[in-house]
C-alpha cells in the first residue's frame, strides 16, 4: 500500500509541470490571438512580430513554461533534502575532474546515441522518418536562440529538478534506489512522447539517476544532461552515416572506459 502510495505522489511533479505547460500554452495562445489587434491600434506593422512569435511559438512557450516552474520546484527539492542534509556523508567530491569527466561522458553518450540512431535508420527506415519529422517539427536541426536556450540550459536544468531531484527523491522512500532509478528513468522516457527517444532517453535517465545518486546533489547530472544536449544541437545538423557510426563507435569505447571509472559513475 505504502509503495503504491508513493508512486502516485511520485507523479505530482511531472502532473504539476505538465499543468504549468497547459496553462502558459493557454495564456500563450490568448497572447497570440489578441496581440494582432494590439499591434494595430498601436499603429505597427504586425505581419513581421507575427510570423516571428509563430515561428518560435514552442521553444517561447517551453522557455517560460520551464522559467515558471523552476521557482517553485526548487524550493519542493530543498524542502524534500532538508532532511537528508545528514546522510549525504560517503558521496562522490564534485571536483574539477569530475566536471570534466562528466562533460566528456555527456559527449560520449551522444555520439552513441547517433550510433544507435544510424543503426536504426539502416534498419527501421519508417520509424526513423517519422523520428526524423518529429525533430524537424522541434528544430534540433536548426536551432533558434530560442530552441538553444530551452534544449541546453532550461531542459537540463528542470528536467533534472523533477526527475533526478524531486521524482527520485520521493521514489526513495519507499523503494531501494535501484527500483526507484528504473521508475524515474521510465518516467522520463515517457514524456518524450515517441518511441525511438524513449529508448535512448530510458537509458540516459538512469545514468544520470546514477550521477545524481553517486554525488548526492544535482550539479553533475545536470551537467552531464547540458553536455548530451548541447552535443545532439552540434551534431543535428550533420548527416548521418559512416562517419557518424565511426564516431559513434569510438564514443561507446570511450563510454565504457568512463563507466567503469570510479571518478564517474563506475556501474559494475
Amino acid at each position: 500500500m505504502k509503495k503504491m502510495k508513493t508512486i502516485g505522489i511520485s507523479l505530482l511533479p511531472v502532473c504539476s509541470w505538465l499543468l504549468v505547460q497547459v496553462i502558459v500554452s493557454a495564456g500563450g495562445a490568448m497572447i497570440l490571438f489578441l496581440l494582432p489587434a494590439i499591434l494595430r491600434m498601436m499603429g505597427l506593422n504586425d505581419s513581421g512580430i507575427m510570423a516571428y512569435l509563430e515561428r518560435e511559438y514552442l521553444y517561447l512557450i517551453s522557455v517560460a513554461m520551464n522559467a515558471v516552474f523552476l521557482i517553485p520546484g526548487f524550493f519542493w527539492y530543498r524542502f524534500l533534502v532538508r532532511k537528508e542534509a545528514c546522510t549525504e556523508q560517503g558521496k562522490a567530491v564534485f571536483h574539477f575532474r569530475a566536471w570534466m569527466r562528466l562533460l566528456l561522458f555527456g559527449m560520449c553518450l551522444q555520439l552513441v546515441v547517433s550510433l544507435f540512431l544510424s543503426g536504426a535508420e539502416i534498419l527501421f527506415p519508417k520509424i526513423m522518418e517519422n523520428y526524423g519529422q518529429v525533430m524537424e517539427s522541434l528544430g534540433v536541426n536548426k536551432p533558434s536562440f530560442w530552441s538553444a536556450l530551452y534544449v541546453a540550459i532550461l531542459a537540463p536544468v528542470t528536467e533534472e529538478l523533477i526527475f533526478r531531484g524531486l521524482t527520485l527523491k520521493i521514489l526513495q522512500r519507499a523503494f531501494p534506489f535501484t527500483v526507484a532509478n528504473v521508475i524515474q528513468a521510465f518516467y522520463f522516457a515517457v514524456i518524450h512522447g515517441n518511441l525511438v527517444q524513449g529508448l535512448y532517453a530510458f537509458v540516459i535517465g538512469l545514468l544520470l539517476g546514477k550521477i545524481a545518486e553517486k554525488y548526492g546533489t544535482l550539479k553533475g547530472s545536470v551537467l552531464c544532461h547540458f553536455s548530451v544536449n548541447v552535443s545532439g544541437l552540434l551534431l543535428g545538423s550533420i548527416p548521418m552515416g559512416l562517419p557518424a557510426m565511426a564516431a559513434g563507435a569510438v564514443a561507446l569505447a570511450c563510454l565504457i572506459v568512463l563507466l567503469r571509472d570510479r571518478d564517474t559513475i563506475q556501474i559494475e
